[in-house]
């Protein structure tokens, strides 16, 4: 599959989103250890920087990718993603070394939630690269419903992993992690019913060839590909209620839900179908 280098980046690149989002969340409403959170905070660049370089392996010429940022000039939607992807990761960066050294506490204030605001706008400009006239397949508003889900699902689990290895040092992580437990489920359901819903309408799509129709395996594919997410989530959200604090169980249901990720975001790129096929 050609596209796979695009299939790493854009899950990788929303996960990191929704990690950085939940952990800001779990700062500004449970104010954990500080030195714990900074950790965690960091793991947001190495997911990130995976994705940066799962999206140059799809370059022909990597160091030309630079001729992108030209595009600017008529608002190019591949553009405005690499800006978009800059500013998050910038106000991200500048957040995290602020909160490593220790300056200007009350400026990260302002900081992180702006940085948090930019996260969500990546993932947005990310779905405006696929939302295409002439890619009718991708042309919904269920393109960037289901990158923000991506980040939705994907990252309350990252966070809770990563507070769970540092259990030790952290106050209060039996609440907090319930609380990620409790947000795993809601944006798992409504992934779950915006998944079916976005099948249906792949379905009824007014095109000659139906999306659907396409690939021999999209059948098993969604299949599998539910099967993971509930029960990846499942598996973090009933150990949270337990009380448990394995890191390893909430790594590996983050694990199992990034797979399941994968294989729908594999689907999308699979069910390409441009407005003049089949006629």
């Amino acid at each position: 599959m050609s596209e796979l280098p695009l299939v790493f980046f854009t899950v990788l690149a929303q996960s990191a989103v929704g990690l950085f989002v939940t952990l800001g969340l779990v700062e500004m409403l449970a104010k954990p250890n500080e030195k714990v959170m900074t950790r965690s905070f960091m793991a947001v660049f190495v997911l990130l920087g995976l994705a940066a370089v799962a999206s140059t392996t799809h370059l022909g010429q990597p160091f030309r990718m630079f001729n992108v940022l030209f595009g600017l000039e008529h608002f190019s939607a591949l553009s405005l993603e690499i800006v978009a992807l800059s500013l998050f990761g910038g106000a991200g960066v500048t957040y995290t070394a602020m909160r490593l050294f220790g300056i200007a506490p009350g400026l990260q204030k302002l900081v992180l939630p702006v940085a948090m605001v930019l996260g969500v706008v990546f993932v947005l400009a990310i779905s405006r690269v696929y939302t295409l006239a002439t890619v009718p397949s991708w042309n919904s508003n269920w393109t960037p419903f289901q990158f923000l889900m991506t980040a939705a699902v994907a990252g309350p689990i990252a966070a809770a992993a990563l507070l769970r290895f540092q259990s030790v040092n952290l106050s209060g992580l039996a609440l907090t992690d319930k609380a990620l437990g409790m947000a795993v489920l809601m944006t798992m359901t409504i992934a779950l019913v915006g998944y079916v819903g976005y099948l249906f309408w792949l379905g009824q799509l007014s095109v000659a060839v139906n999306p659907l129709a396409m690939l021999s395996y999209g059948q098993m594919l969604a299949v599998v590909r539910l099967v993971l997410l509930v029960g990846g989530v499942l598996m973090f959200a009933v150990s949270a209620m337990r009380g448990s604090s394995s890191g390893y169980q909430a790594a590996i249901s983050f694990v199992v839900v990034l797979a399941s990720e994968l294989m729908g975001r594999a689907f999308f790129y699979d069910i390409h179908l441009s407005a003049g096929s089949g006629m």
